[in-house]
């Protein structure tokens, strides 16, 4: 069933097998993308038959919520960025093949990292388990509640230059639209593929009642989800990929993927202070759902 795949190499049309069309280079198949003709099926199985450890095709509407890394190639996406190629915030290339002879099986490829917007996202209301019975206190007419740093966690990427260079954006744009509020990070969060993003700075707020009730602090997180999207880049169009055979850039490469994703990073803890004590679920509605959308500060 491997045997005799048509190709399609620089509108070469060729037939080889597998093994023969990338001799000595299992990473070649992934710059060839899926073979002319060949189904994923029959894609899937030509990579476990030849021991590659090849990077898996994602679908666009399944990948948020952790850090690209070069397993994450754009041009084995399935479905269609939501992003123009070239918007947003460049954030530098990475996951070069090194590929530069001019062999006729050979592309040379990169991926390019780019910040586009930003939202900001409430979770729910949680009971902190703090109570104040203003029945057996006098300070209730202003009392100030101290919250632990807020924190978020996403899936890690093992590319340490793509971490890196993530983080350190999140960095700035979190400087740039928080006023300076700054971010820490654990990589290995739990013990698995994970890092944790926290706030530097606890928060503070002060609740006041009038009453001589017992009152319990609620609290819900507030943070911003940044969104971006990988592009893979080469030296010459590609068929099988999921923008095959795009047209030349201005800066004279083609575009041969592109795939979406998101990182949510903390902002602070809002503190709620219209519960008693006896009830079981907050009394006021949630805090507002995702916010709009919002270009990424340039300059950063």
């Amino acid at each position: 069933m491997l045997n005799n795949i048509p190709l399609a190499v620089l509108g070469l049309a060729v037939t080889a097998t597998l093994t023969s069309a990338i001799p000595g280079k299992l990473e070649d198949l992934n710059n060839f993308g899926l073979p002319e003709g060949m189904s994923m099926e029959d894609f899937l199985v030509a990579r476990a038959s030849i021991g590659a450890q090849l990077t898996r095709r994602t679908d666009q509407s399944t990948f948020k919520g952790g850090a690209p890394g070069c397993d994450d190639d754009p041009s084995f996406a399935t479905g269609t960025s939501k992003y123009s190629d070239g918007a947003g915030i460049y954030s530098g290339s990475y996951c070069d093949n090194g590929l530069t002879t001019p062999a006729v099986n050979r592309f040379h490829c990169w991926t390019d990292l780019y910040f586009v917007e930003h939202q900001v996202e409430y979770s729910g209301w949680i009971n902190t388990g703090l109570v104040i019975d203003c029945a057996s206190t006098s300070s209730c007419a202003q009392q100030v509640i101290n919250m632990n740093q807020s924190c978020t966690t996403n899936t890690q990427s093992w590319d340490n230059a793509i971490q890196v260079s993530i983080e350190g954006k999140i960095t700035l744009i979190k400087d740039t639209l928080d006023g300076g509020g700054g971010v820490s990070y654990t990589h290995n969060f739990g013990g698995s593929q994970a890092f944790s993003t926290c706030s530097t700075q606890s928060d503070v707020s002060t609740c006041t009642w009038d009453d001589k009730a017992c009152h319990a602090i609620w609290k819900a997180k507030r943070n911003r989800r940044i969104h971006g999207y990988l592009r893979r880049s080469c030296n010459t169009p590609r068929d099988g990929t999921n923008m095959p055979n795009t047209e030349k850039r201005g800066d004279g490469y083609y575009t041969v993927g592109m795939l979406d994703f998101s990182l949510v990073v903390p902002n602070n803890q809002i503190v709620g202070c219209a519960a008693k004590c006896s009830d079981l679920e907050y009394p006021d509605p949630v805090p507002g759902g995702a916010g709009d959308l919002t270009p990424v500060p340039s300059g950063i």
